[in-house]
């Protein structure tokens, strides 16, 4: 295995001509790199140095292709390592010195820690590298005050009990410099439904310690940090280290050591009034009804020490008086008044210096890539490039699936997953780039994944490397998946002779269904899994008024995902209670912070991909694929131009690159109940998966004996042909491994012929015949 030297990065997966996109690029040391922008293409007989060979099926191979276009960022740049702060957390500046301790303080917030036995901070005006100032931490599980002078002296009063995992407490701490006391309280929140225990369980965890304190606290020149500690601020920025797990829900701090009975009220809710108060932060004051799509934390107390979280931690969560009765935080914000940090939680790397390339206006629409090399070691960063901002250069669009890129990048999934050979029913394919991200998490997750607390990861980043979003990467099955999988496409398109532009599902969010009607015909890459609601409006209106879509594959538009309205690089996915599902969201948590809608897939939000596509997800089976039957339909002279060189016996797609044949992988079925058009024609169904195949959960309704590719009837891929109003049509694969059977023999085979037959005619000014 390859040493690993080099990584990048760019700001936005999609830019126009005459646009800026911005790439950041990090090395182990430091040293100069080259970078070469190139285009990226797939070819059956690549010629050239270029030439990347990737995976065979035996017989047939599939390369990769990197062709130099030239750029002004061509050329040796200065290389340097770049340093990511990674871990969710809140960072409060304090210019004025109001929180600094020096007059003493109480500080309270409701904890719910996950990994409680880690040393991490709650809430701290604390320097590690001078060893000054205060922190409320969790040391061992233990919660624990700190107190220290800079100059080596400290105070410590620390609890006799340890937190139980996912249970709310009230944590209570503060120090008297006049008296020179130190004190800390907690007690047990527990109600039927705020954490993972019940009322049954006799709790012992209540307790009050108390120390004395000789050290005056200095004042370190470090914000407040709520859910960790500053290591130390350099470079413009607030390091954090000892970073929480868990939920902090109303944190305040307090002037001076509160009395008894004021703790007693603390405990139980209440809130002070401003004249005792120096801080209190209100996660919930940041409620809309358009969501908590924000990074502000408010300082309700009115001393203006406002926050901003950093690494994007779980908002909208439910809260220490959460009872059960509501699911929906905008109908009661003040049950949903947690944040969930993770300490391995990131937004952006947001390293520095980076190149800029201005696009060239000549520049064609594609598949990009700045190729990034040092030391014998490269990086591929990926970007598409757009056609001119409001203009269409070709009749034909690909739609590139850039939501379900985010929500698989850097998965470790299959690495991790204890059952990931019996749900792939082969062994699991591991590369150098893979153990990178097991080995070190600084390039974050992927919304398959769980945080180190064992929480479902529910946001993922552009502003990273995306180790798995790379040209020449092997998913854990061993084959093409997403990126590379959808190159096969465009490289046929290539190979074909098509003209097309390449579009992404950002800017289908952004724009709606006006992009769509600049094409005759919008191609699908060959995993939408993941859409907007903006984007199953467009496509629906695109396809009801005039619109042709190809849908080249299968498990797509399946669930609900938001886009940060001020971060777009930014998605969030919250697993809901059925679907194919790495986690689930916790019982209260299923509504969106990006957007207040409900998570989970579209088919229980009453929109079924049937009801657009034809067909919609009913199986999986990552390790045969198979071909098509023909079925009477394909008969129907209507679509005899379908079928225009293939003969009635054929089996269709009987070979391919991913798995030996078109229809594999994740499969969709024709579905009357589900809403596929009653005039919708079957052309024809997949046949021979194996046992390892198996029907999804939403098909399920009672588990029996004989839901496996070799008994049941709904494991299949069918191949659905119909037409929309205003001269609009859809042509649907229903398969994710279709579009690695075109390039099989140079492209001369049944699938290829099919995929150009429809696209020809999609795409040229004549009507398509009417089915009804």
């Amino acid at each position: 295995m390859s040493e690993l030297f080099i990584r990048g990065y760019c700001d936005r997966p999609s830019v126009a001509p005459g646009e800026v996109v911005r790439f950041y690029v990090s090395t182990d040391e430091p040293a100069p790199f080259t970078a070469r922008l190139v285009r990226i293409g797939s070819a059956e007989q690549p010629a050239g140095d270029d030439a990347r060979t990737r995976v065979s099926d035996g017989e047939h191979e599939d390369h990769v292709t990197f062709t130099p276009v030239g750029s002004d960022v061509d050329g040796e740049h200065a290389g340097r390592p770049q340093r990511t702060q990674i871990g969710g957390h809140v960072v409060v500046p304090d210019e004025r010195g109001s929180l600094a301790g020096t007059e003493g303080l109480t500080v309270h917030a409701f904890v719910w820690a996950t990994t409680p036995q880690k040393s991490q901070g709650v809430v701290s005006r604390w320097d590690d590298a001078s060893g000054s100032g205060w922190a409320l931490t969790l040391e061992d599980g233990f919660p624990t005050l700190t107190v220290a002078d800079g100059a080596g002296g400290r105070a410590v009063v620390r609890s006799d009990r340890r937190l139980f995992p996912e249970v709310f407490y009230s944590l209570l701490a503060g120090f008297d410099p006049g008296s020179g006391e130190l004190f800390l309280e907690q007690r047990v929140r527990l109600t039927r439904t705020n954490s993972r225990l019940g009322l049954v369980v006799p709790l012992d965890s209540d307790a009050d310690a108390t120390a004395r304190a000789t050290v005056t606290v200095t004042e370190p020149a470090v914000p407040v940090v709520l859910a960790g500690v500053t290591e130390e601020v350099a470079d413009g920025r607030t390091w954090v280290t000892r970073l929480f797990n868990g939920k902090l829900d109303s944190p305040k701090v307090l002037r001076g050591a509160v009395p008894r009975e004021q703790r007693d009220a603390l405990h139980t809710g209440d809130v002070p009034g401003a004249a005792e108060l120096l801080a209190h932060w209100d996660f919930t004051r940041q409620t809309t009804p358009d969501g908590v799509a924000t990074d502000d934390v408010t300082d309700v107390s009115g001393s203006g020490l406002d926050g901003r979280c950093v690494n994007q931690p779980d908002r909208a969560m439910t809260g220490w008086n959460w009872d059960g009765h509501e699911e929906n935080y905008l109908h009661c914000p003040e049950q949903y008044g947690a944040v969930w940090f993770h300490d391995d939680s990131l937004d952006d790397c947001s390293w520095t210096d980076p190149l800029e390339l201005r696009v060239p206006d000549d520049l064609r629409s594609g598949a990009y890539a700045l190729l990034v090399t040092s030391g014998g070691r490269e990086d591929q960063i990926p970007f598409f490039v757009l056609p001119p901002r409001g203009t269409a250069t070709a009749r034909i669009a690909v739609l590139v699936p850039t939501l379900s890129y985010l929500a698989y990048a850097n998965s470790q999934d299959m690495q991790n997953a204890p059952t990931a050979q019996a749900i792939m029913g082969v062994f699991t394919s591991i590369e150098d780039r893979d153990l990178e991200l097991h080995r070190d998490p600084r390039y974050g997750l992927s919304t398959y994944d769980y945080h180190a607390d064992g929480r479902g990861v529910q946001y993922s980043s552009w502003r990273r490397p995306l180790l798995s979003m790379r040209p020449r990467y092997r998913h854990e099955f061993g084959s093409l998946w997403q990126f590379p999988a959808d190159m096969q496409l465009l490289g046929w398109l290539e190979t074909s002779g098509f003209a097309y532009d390449v579009i992404t599902d950002h800017d289908l969010h952004a724009e709606g269904v006006e992009l769509l009607r600049r094409y005759k015909v919008v191609l699908t890459g060959t995993h939408p899994e993941y859409y907007s609601g903006p984007m199953m409006d467009a496509w629906e209106d695109y396809l009801a008024t005039g619109g042709r879509g190809m849908y080249l594959a299968g498990n797509g538009f399946i669930w609900v995902t938001s886009v940060h309205p001020d971060k777009p690089w930014m998605i969030e996915v919250r697993k809901g209670e059925t679907g194919t599902q790495a986690w689930r969201a916790r019982p209260g948590e299923y509504h969106h912070e990006f957007s207040p809608e409900r998570g989970g897939i579209w088919r229980m939000r009453g929109r079924a991909p049937q009801k657009t596509w034809g067909t919609g997800m009913s199986s999986h089976g990552l390790d045969v694929s198979t071909g098509y039957v023909q079925l009477p339909d394909a008969r129907d002279p209507r679509v005899a131009w379908i079928l225009d060189g293939i003969g009635p016996d054929e089996v269709i797609g009987d070979f391919g690159l991913v798995n030996g044949g078109a229809a594999g992988l994740e499969m969709d079925i024709y579905d009357l109940s589900l809403g596929t058009p009653p005039h919708a024609m079957l052309l024809g169904s997949s046949h021979g998966h194996s046992v390892n195949a198996v029907l999804v959960p939403e098909e399920q309704f009672f588990p029996h004996a004989g839901m496996n590719g070799i008994e049941h009837p709904r494991i299949r891929a069918d191949l659905v042909y119909f037409t929309t109003p205003e001269g609009g049509a859809v042509f649907s694969a229903s398969s994710m491994t279709w579009c690695g059977s075109l390039p099989v023999r140079n492209g001369d085979n049944n699938v290829s012929r099919m995929t150009a037959n429809v696209l020809r005619r999609f795409a040229a000014d004549g009507p398509v015949e009417e089915l009804v």
